[in-house]
């Protein structure tokens, strides 16, 4: 007597979903490649990103809720390579706005724990 064995179904080859680029709207304009811009864009990030610039955003689950912090250079760097403009204008940005950007990158870096 042989066993039934499980029927296989296809799965249709879908591509994830692409996630739109981030834009921000910038309090205080500041300089990118001789130019200035009022709003930065950032797109999606990727493992080679986390590789070079590191993890920008550390929890510590010791606390309830966990605590969220930004490793302020690693941020940083990550802003730089993610909107494609130089170190010197993420730098310039308002604190308001580099913590603005910063928040709206987190999610990026926050793992899916449901």
């Amino acid at each position: 007597m042989s066993e039934a064995k499980p029927k296989l179904e296809a799965v249709a080859d879908e591509a994830p979903p692409q996630i739109k680029p981030l834009t921000f709207k910038l309090r205080k304009p500041v300089d990118a490649h001789g130019e200035k811009i009022s709003e930065i864009t950032f797109r999606e990030p990727t493992g080679a990103d986390i590789e070079a610039a590191g993890l920008p955003v550390n929890i510590d689950f010791a606390f309830d809720p966990p605590r969220i912090e930004f490793d302020a250079r690693k941020m940083s760097a990550m802003m730089s390579m993610l909107a494609a403009v130089p170190p010197s204008t993420i730098r310039a940005l308002a604190p308001k706005d580099w913590s603005t950007c910063a928040w709206g990158l987190a999610s990026f870096f926050i793992p899916d724990l449901v």
